[in-house]
């Protein structure tokens, strides 16, 4: 008779890997890593944003896209100089 908590035939790893998987940035799920971008509207690792996936690539005002991370576009930092 066993006194492991396991069901037989389970092994440690298979178990944390069935409950706890490894994610795409190698951590596993529950380790509450930042590799994962905040702003994004899909899930993305930090290093892959882009216009598709993330706001800081789109502008906050008026959400134009961008090749590059931006708070606003240059037609709105032009409208906001305006307005002043």
């Amino acid at each position: 008779m066993s006194l492991s908590n396991y069901p037989d035939g389970m092994d440690f790893g298979w178990y944390d890997d069935y409950h706890d998987p490894k994610l795409t940035c190698g951590h596993r799920s529950m380790d509450g890593c930042e590799c994962w971008c905040e702003d994004g509207y899909e899930p993305h690792l930090v290093d892959d944003c882009d216009a598709s996936n993330c706001k800081r690539y789109c502008c906050n005002d008026c959400g134009v896209e961008s090749e590059e991370e931006i708070e606003l576009c240059a037609e709105c930092i032009e409208e906001k100089g305006d307005e002043k």
